[in-house]
């Protein structure tokens, strides 16, 4: 399948975004302070361009250790960085075995030690995990059960959530029950379930019916206008917010595939949009780190920076997600590739065929 370059390009949006509430966190700024609808953003990308692309055509064990390549290098890296400049105050030898092997978002404390943006690597990692039992299952769905897929999940996280505040939240503590809905990955799964549906659809060729496109406009359309008014009165229970958004973040990813296939062009699918959206991936790894590293050096916290040096520490980090990028994240990408692939490679040249036929 053809890459969407309008994607990719989200993708750095969405990084921008969490970048930006980090930022300027302490402020408190209307619609800014909901930059971690971006992490809602990245996991229904994540299922519907894995699955857009058939990336567990080749076998699971190719996929992950394709998966693998594109995200140990930069998160071992900015793990060993972190481990020397402490950002976050929880750290220990256990959270960052936990965090080396992609399993900090398993616990609450561990979730938010070293470079606390990597709790999103983790549910990711388990994501992985699941991708070729959930391509292969949902592969046989039928339209209907694809969009009843997508409606059910987008209902029945909020239902969760409220249920798990309501129990959790209230009779043992507020900060576990905010772990399990925002952190714990079974918890978002929902979200990157919807993604791999909706990249089925679109290659199923579906194309939504009036009363559908209504209703998802509506519920847009609601959803927005409601996380809105939420956060100005600065009631912004993270979960709801997510929930009321998710519409938006579907008609945003679905829109936007559509428009490049019919071969609508838009800022977008600008080349220079694009590669900002290649380099999303390093941005959001680095770009904590180095408002902490800013913030050690004033003696302030990395999201209770001065709003001035908001600006020019973001900008920093975007010099150093490009180093990133080009030392480090590709790089790396393409070795481990290349000695997996030749891994592959030797058993089959070692092989009796393969040996009776050499001349």
């Amino acid at each position: 399948m053809r890459r969407l370059h309008s994607l990719t390009s989200l993708r750095f949006v969405a990084a921008a975004a969490v970048a930006l509430m980090h930022g300027f966190g302490k402020y408190r700024l209307p619609v800014v302070d909901l930059g971690f609808v971006g992490v809602s953003f990245f996991f229904v990308l994540s299922g519907f361009v894995l699955t857009w692309a058939d990336t567990t055509q080749a076998g699971t064990g190719v996929f992950l250790r394709n998966r693998f390549a594109k995200l140990f290098p930069l998160s071992a890296a900015t793990l060993a960085i972190a481990a020397l400049v402490t950002v976050a105050p929880n750290t220990n030898s256990i959270y960052f075995l936990q965090s080396l092997t992609l399993t900090q978002a398993w616990g609450p404390m561990s979730s938010s030690s070293f470079n606390p943006v990597t709790w999103s690597l983790s549910a990711e990692a388990f994501f992985y995990l699941l991708l070729p039992v959930l391509v292969k299952v949902m592969r046989r769905f039928t339209v209907r059960e694809l969009v009843g897929t997508v409606v059910f999940l987008a209902i029945l996280q909020p239902v969760m959530g409220l249920m798990i505040q309501l129990t959790l939240g209230v009779e043992v503590d507020a900060g576990a029950a905010h772990f399990v809905t925002y952190d714990f990955p079974p918890y978002r799964l929902a979200e990157f379930v919807i993604g791999v549906a909706l990249a089925l659809l679109l290659k199923s060729g579906h194309t939504p019916s009036r009363t559908i496109q209504f209703a998802a406009a509506a519920a847009t359309t609601a959803g927005l206008m409601l996380a809105l008014i939420a956060d100005l009165l600065h009631v912004t229970p993270w979960w709801a917010m997510e929930a009321l958004m998710l519409p938006a973040v579907v008609v945003l990813i679905w829109t936007s595939a559509r428009r490049e296939l019919s071969g609508t062009n838009s800022l977008l699918t600008h080349p220079r949009m694009v590669a900002l959206g290649d380099r999303s991936f390093s941005y959001y790894m680095v770009h904590y780190l180095v408002l902490g590293s800013v913030a050690l050096a004033i003696g302030a916290g990395p999201q209770s920076l001065p709003w001035w040096l908001v600006p020019p520490a973001l900008i920093a980090a975007a010099a150093v997600a490009e180093l990133a990028y080009r030392y480090v994240e590709k790089p790396c990408e393409r070795a481990i590739r290349d000695l997996f692939a030749r891994q592959r490679a030797r058993p089959l040249a070692d092989s009796p065929t393969s040996l009776a036929q050499t001349p």
